[in-house]
């Protein structure tokens, strides 16, 4: 949440760095000069098939839980789709022995923060970080759901959820350019494939999931033996494994999984497609199928997107918006997957510029590219910035992209939950030969799918809700017998917490520069990232009376170029440092 008043708004700025000799240095082929960071875990598996993952860090009183379900759309079938995120809101909705929509109430009861779960093509996933003292709550937590969910999915709630989820569906249907993103994976993949629907589902699938339905996907991935649950933080190894038994080992193991295998059509034709929208600017959006999650390939990909259009130092930021300025807005980005990946940019036009005008100048970039290749200071540029944003997130124990989630990442497309070293080993490995033999492959023209966005109606492919007697007369059958529902009854007890942990906050250095500026530095070699806050001491109550706007309007042109600086060399300067 924003607050306008907040002092200092005037001059604000988090500078997160990657310090170049690190991970990027410029010896022979930028591989790096120092040792890189590694993520030490210790991996354990219960007789259940329950993968645990567990890395230590008692710099401060937090543990973070990140729990992987192993199922996605990769493994939902056509007619079928939206299974999976329609069980991440399940999930919260209440289990056996915590209760009704309490899951929420016990966890921010005890402080934790980072509390979501987030559904993506080929996983779902759970998270939070909590006390250390209160590590116990979250494993009784995650453990209820994972085992004792079934008893208190009936009919009432599948309805409601479906209408939460067909709601959340409309909501993203009504954001400008919406429908663009869902035509492009249709052009993209043939109707049969898992990756054709949208994550969240289409209106048709999730309005005509029934209970049984349901009841037999929850059954047959949300077991024990197709998860991993990573823990990240402040906690006794010894007393981590009496937890575990206690709350997980009970769970029986569930129905194997086969891995899915489905082969990916290429494209050899350009696919084209209009989709109109109540938009106020054309845009322009155009894919590609990349190789597979993790692959060597798939990282040339990555740095040759980074270079065509990721950010303000890139090719088409540079031409489109900065000095040919047709475009309003330049996204281009990689989405690593495990059947095929996909490459996407979004260029969004100024007034007045066609859609034709943008896809011309999106093509004159991609030809350059294509026919000389990167410069060695855009391929550093590039590597430096994936790099630095995968490394300064492992800053945070838990949440997207913090160290138990990396850990579970690596594990699910990997099996090694410490390939980090492995990993920016890739993006070293990669030169302009690579980038450049890349771009010629599948970047081709007749590679792609395009998609123009243009101002018009929006068509929206909805459908009635169900009946109000819906599976009114199904009778669900309990998932356990009496005998074990008897002995597992000890669940109803919230556990309590632990004795309150320790604080011991890290005291900065304090001194002050000659022009008087104060500086407040810690050091932490954990990581070979710099951070840096500027804060000016003036914000909006600063803004003279009739002025308002003043102080946030200054703090956006301070990276507009100085005397010594234009706003791409602020822009490629800052970007070669990650």
């Amino acid at each position: 949440m924003m607050h306008a008043n907040i002092r200092g708004f005037l001059v604000a700025a988090l500078l997160v760095f990657v310090l170049r000799p690190a991970l990027a240095g410029q010896g022979d082929h930028g591989k790096p000069d120092l040792k890189l960071p590694e993520i030490a875990y210790q991996k354990i598996k219960l007789a259940n098939g329950l993968e645990v993952i567990t890395h230590e860090d008692h710099r401060l009183p937090l543990v973070s839980l990140d729990l992987w379900y192993h199922v996605g759309p990769l493994n939902e079938k056509a007619g079928r789709t939206g299974f999976a995120h329609l069980f991440e809101h399940m999930m919260f909705e209440g289990s056996e022995h915590v209760g009704e929509k309490a899951h929420f109430r016990y966890l921010e009861g005890a402080g934790a923060t980072g509390i979501n779960g987030t559904t993506d093509f080929d996983r779902t996933n759970y998270f939070e970080t909590l006390p250390s003292n209160q590590l116990e709550l979250g494993l009784w937590l995650e453990s209820d759901r994972m085992g004792f969910l079934l008893e208190k999915l009936d009919r009432e709630k599948l309805t409601n959820q479906r209408d939460v989820v067909r709601n959340e569906r409309r909501q993203g249907e009504g954001m400008p350019y919406e429908l663009a993103q869902e035509e492009v994976f249709h052009l993209l993949f043939p109707k049969q494939h898992p990756y054709y629907a949208s994550v969240i589902g289409s209106h048709a699938d999730i309005e005509s999931s029934r209970i049984s339905d349901v009841r037999d996907f929850f059954r047959q991935y949300y077991a024990p033996n197709n998860a991993t649950l990573a823990i990240a933080g402040d906690f006794d190894a010894a007393e981590l494994k009496r937890l575990l038994d206690k709350y997980f080992a009970p769970i029986p193991k569930g129905p194997s999984v086969d891995k899915v295998r489905v082969s990916t059509p290429a494209i050899n034709q350009e696919r084209r497609s209009t989709v109109t929208d109540t938009v106020q600017l054309p845009r322009v959006s155009v894919a590609w199928l990349t190789p597979p999650a993790f692959t060597q390939n798939e990282v040339e990909a990555q740095l040759f997107m980074q270079i065509l259009g990721g950010g303000k130092s890139s090719r088409l930021y540079r031409e489109l918006v900065y000095k040919d300025q047709i475009a309003q807005k330049v996204e281009c980005d990689e989405m690593p997957l495990a059947l095929a990946s996909v490459a996407n940019c979004d260029i969004t036009a100024r007034p007045g510029v066609k859609p034709e005008t943008l896809e011309a100048a999106l093509d004159k970039q991609i030809k350059e590219l294509q026919n000389t290749g990167p410069t060695e200071e855009e391929l550093n540029r590039a590597r430096n910035m994936i790099l630095s944003r995968k490394v300064e997130r492992l800053q945070r124990l838990g949440g997207f992209g913090g160290v138990a989630d990396m850990m579970n990442l690596y594990n699910q497309y990997l099996g090694d939950p410490g390939y980090l070293p492995k990993d920016i080993s890739r993006y070293h490995n990669a030169t302009i030969q690579s980038i450049h033999a890349e771009s010629r492959t599948d970047f081709a023209k007749d590679h792609r799918v395009t998609v123009y966005t243009v101002a018009g109606k929006k068509v929206i492919d909805d459908v009635p809700r169900s009946p109000e007697n819906t599976d009114a007369d199904v009778k669900l059958t309990p998932p356990y017998s009496s005998d074990f529902e008897a002995a597992e009854a000890w669940r109803s007890n919230p556990p309590s917490a632990g004795p309150s942990p320790k604080l011991n906050l890290p005291v900065p250095a304090v001194f002050s520069l000659s022009n008087g500026m104060k500086v407040y530095l810690v050091e932490d070699h954990a990581l070979p990232v710099f951070n840096a806050t500027v804060l000016d001491m003036a914000g909006a109550e600063a803004n003279p009376s009739g002025r308002p706007g003043l102080a946030a309007f200054t703090a956006r042109m301070l990276v507009q170029g100085t005397a010594s600086r234009s706003a791409l060399q602020i822009a490629d300067d800052s970007d070669g440092i990650g």
